[in-house]
């Protein structure tokens, strides 16, 4: 299971300093991006629910986009719980 997040690089950068307290965020690749997103999920507790899958980061457009797939050991009743937790996190 996944479910698509796409965010404008202002926006998940300030929830990123606000939310975590690391103020400088750099992203200047999809595996810069992929990284950012696990130590989001590292934060939030979510590493043995979900994993970024399908990170899209290009230096010219405002946005990026990933995905974020329920790793194999859980059951689906997880992934809405976990996506739900995420979420709130950013207040989306």
């Amino acid at each position: 299971m996944k479910h698509s997040f796409r965010f404008k690089k202002n926006f998940f950068k300030t929830a990123f300093s606000n939310k975590v307290g690391i103020k400088s965020l750099s992203i200047k690749s999809n595996n810069d991006l992929k990284n950012v997103v696990n130590t989001l999920l590292m934060y939030i507790e979510l590493e043995n629910h979900l994993q970024p899958v399908n990170c899209s980061y290009s230096f010219f457009e405002t946005e990026f986009s990933f995905e974020l797939e329920l790793n194999e050991n859980k059951e689906k009743k997880d992934f809405f719980d976990s996506i739900k937790k995420f979420e709130n996190f950013l207040e989306l």
